[in-house]
């Protein structure tokens, strides 16, 4: 098979890949998200419980006139049918269940965005509380609830999916730590899963790296960078648009693709992955920069998911690197390199288009 014919290949491929990911969010690695701040008051149980108006896929529709904005009006209006819904999803008890609750009150914090105040009252002092979350049957099944309970350093954070409903809260201790720890290694190696243009990008550096030694360079390059800027970024010191980092990124996974297929480097491997690193680390704290954690509770939630993060990462180059071998010294690897190549080259100007201008 010739050049052209290599070309030819990788295009069909690259065609149907990106026709493919076509229904993906502009950013490839969004979580389905709601929040919920928890305060204990004797026999009073107050939650301000933050999600998505236009997230409620099951319903009920606020959007009424179907103009992608939830107004003021239609908001009031969806509010007794939306409060019953988030009561089936959303269940408070201690153990039994509480003897009242009430909206106390709502804001919108964004666009489409509101926090509702809900007070829970029960029959005597609250001292163990169970929070259980099936609000992915109103939004999606990846559905993410991040929930806190007390505040600044005493505050402690669990995470609540289709998979692990229910957290048991000790009022005197909060969330036990190794709890809030297991939660966010999870939601690292989620992230990484879910993340389809890290792992476009991962993949791509895969398929020009021959020896374990390069393998190491790279994977270590790319895991300082972004633990450096994920740091960074969760913590606040560097703050970068959203719609600039999604759109380097997307252009991180064209430009190693175009190397791949030229089959020749500007710079070392990888130098140029760590550069590349750093931007893809601004992308992994786009979660925890939403969850306003404390700065105690930050440390222990970053480093927890940036481990989850990294056995992800290593779960993935594990499984694909012995295939990348085998295919290298095989008599298909021009054309698995070329149709690869163009195939993640079109995934990265595909992203690159769809961030920069319709996100």
């Amino acid at each position: 098979m010739n050049q052209r014919q290599h070309l030819t290949l990788g295009l069909v491929l690259g065609t149907f890949l990106t026709i493919l990911m076509g229904g993906a969010p502009a950013s490839a690695h969004d979580f389905s998200t709601s929040y919920s701040r928890i305060e204990v008051n004797g026999s009073q149980v107050d939650i301000m419980l933050t999600l998505s108006l236009l997230d409620l896929h099951t319903g009920p529709v606020l959007d009424v006139d179907q103009d992608g904005l939830v107004s003021t009006d239609e908001f009031e209006q969806g509010l007794v049918v939306l409060f019953d819904a988030i009561r089936e999803n959303y269940h408070v008890r201690d153990p039994d269940a509480p003897l009242e609750s009430v909206v106390a009150g709502y804001e919108f914090v964004a666009e489409n965005v509101a926090r509702i105040d809900i007070a829970y009252t029960f029959d005597g002092d609250v001292n163990d509380l169970t929070i259980v979350s099936t609000l992915d049957r109103l939004t999606q099944a990846d559905h993410r609830h991040l929930l806190q309970i007390g505040e600044g350093d005493q505050a402690r954070h669990a995470v609540l999916d289709r998979n692990d409903t229910e957290v048991v809260i000790d009022h005197a201790t909060g969330i036990p730590l190794w709890v809030t720890t297991l939660d966010f290694m999870n939601l690292g190696i989620e992230h990484i899963f879910t993340g389809y243009d890290h792992l476009a990008l991962l993949l791509g550096l895969l398929l020009a790296t021959s020896t374990l030694l390069s393998l190491a360079k790279v994977v270590t390059s790319f895991t300082v960078a972004h633990s450096v800027t994920l740091a960074l970024a969760t913590f606040g010191v560097v703050s970068l648009p959203g719609r600039l980092i999604e759109s380097l990124i997307a252009l991180s996974i064209a430009y190693i693709a175009i190397e791949n297929f030229m089959g020749t480097t500007l710079v070392h491997r990888w130098k140029i992955t760590f550069l590349f690193g750093l931007v893809h680390g601004f992308g992994f704290s786009n979660v925890l920069r939403e969850m306003e954690l404390t700065r105690r509770t930050l440390a222990v939630s970053l480093f927890s998911f940036n481990i989850g993060i990294e056995a992800g990462q290593l779960v993935f180059v594990s499984l694909l690197f012995p295939l990348v071998l085998y295919l290298g010294r095989s008599r298909w690897k021009d054309r698995v390199m070329a149709g690869a190549s163009v195939a993640i080259m079109s995934l990265g100007f595909y992203w690159f288009v769809q961030r920069s201008l319709f996100s």
